[in-house]
């Protein structure tokens, strides 16, 4: 099954795009960045596929900083990808 990660270069710019989705009322997970992906600061937001193109718009809207957007057909495994 592929999941979906948003990259940052910050932890702060990460956690601004997890307020704005969650305020527009769209479902992101704050996760580690799995190994495959790690090119950024460590974390990542698991979110849905069918919202990518508003977080891509609320991203633009809001002026929100992130790398990208990367589908992974990975194991999910709910302990390890998620903080909390």
């Amino acid at each position: 099954m592929k999941h979906y990660y948003i990259l940052f270069n910050t932890h702060t710019d990460g956690l601004a795009m997890y307020q704005a989705i969650k305020g527009a009322g769209m479902y992101a997970q704050i996760s580690p960045t799995p190994r495959e992906l790690s090119v950024c600061c460590g974390i990542s937001l698991l979110i849905h596929q069918e919202d990518i193109d508003n977080i891509r718009k609320l991203a633009e809207e809001q002026e929100l900083e992130y790398i990208g957007i990367e589908g992974l057909d990975n194991e999910f495994n709910n302990r390890r990808h998620r903080y909390g």
